[in-house]
């Protein structure tokens, strides 16, 4: 028999070590920059026609900057008035009014109905959390039309309301608060109630603050979510000046439907102030997304 020969494991030098981590470090980057750039590139290519004539928009091999940077789309598109106060101040208004409104009522109530399914007890709390949760099943085409029948009971159609009231509370919204609520220790709770505070002081005093980034997340959810509604507004607000973007886009892109360089500058207007937000508050969503998953 022949006696066989152990090699030891070769163990990587220092150096070996380091450039392995720069290359996956450099693997790793390049393919965040190559996902980004292929995300980025249809806006990147919308933005940078607006400042073309729409020659250059539609001219064959396509052109990525401009011959010449017309500023004066963007005027043009901003003063435009369809009449009957259909302007794009106004319109900008009326979506970002309905948009902040909806997310910050959804902050409020949400909140206060999360914060009674994760500490409070009461008779049926579980059955109203899973009626609450089966409604999540129920497609928004089903209760469109009766919802459009109480709106007209009530005199709210074509006025904020409308929009405001049926956007203030969501199950979506109660259930992600609910699950950060649950993870969030009782021990700092009991302590305020130690201390003589009241149910309602623990709960704007202690819950709320430790709740912001998940606060957050649902605002920036349901702020996203009213600014990119289409159907809803087109229901329920009727007169130009009642308009949000979504639907006076439509209305501008028939009226200008030759002119590509002021449409896709209309598009802007609607598209920038989102990402605007996001960019700002992605950080907390990013985190309250992560919290509300720990505890079940």
């Amino acid at each position: 028999m022949t006696a066989t020969t152990l090699h030891p494991p070769q163990v990587p030098s220092p150096g070996q070590i380091i450039w392995r981590e720069r290359l996956k470090k450099m693997v790793m980057y390049g393919l965040l920059i190559t996902l980004g750039l292929a995300a980025l590139t249809p806006f990147i290519l919308a933005f940078l026609g607006t400042f073309k004539t729409d020659a250059e928009i539609i001219a064959w091999p396509p052109t990525f900057l401009p011959k010449e940077w017309l500023w004066q789309n963007w005027v043009k598109t901003w003063q435009t008035d369809l009449g009957q106060g259909a302007t794009f101040p106004r319109w900008l208004f009326n979506t970002a009014l309905v948009s902040f409104g909806t997310a910050g009522l959804q902050v409020a109530f949400c909140s206060m109905a999360a914060y009674a399914f994760a500490r409070l007890r009461f008779p049926g709390k579980d059955l109203v959390f899973s009626f609450m949760l089966a409604s999540m099943m129920i497609p928004g085409a089903v209760t469109l039309i009766p919802a459009y029948v109480v709106m007209t009971k009530i005199r709210f159609v074509n006025t904020y309301w409308s929009l405001l009231v049926p956007g203030a509370v969501s199950a979506g919204s109660i259930f992600l608060l609910t699950q950060f609520l649950k993870a969030v220790p009782v021990e700092l709770e009991e302590a305020a109630f130690m201390d003589g505070a009241s149910r309602f002081r623990i709960y704007k005093d202690v819950v709320i603050p430790l709740s912001k980034p998940a606060l957050l997340t649902v605002f920036i959810l349901q702020f996203q979510a009213m600014w990119n509604s289409f159907l809803s507004p087109l229901l329920y607000l009727n007169t130009p000046k009642m308009w949000v973007l979504n639907v006076a886009l439509t209305v501008f892109q028939q009226q200008y439907k030759a002119q590509w360089n002021l449409t896709l500058v209309a598009a802007m207007f609607n598209a920038i102030p989102i990402l605007i937000l996001f960019a700002f508050l992605s950080r907390y969503y990013i985190e309250g997304i992560s919290w509300s998953g720990l505890k079940g």
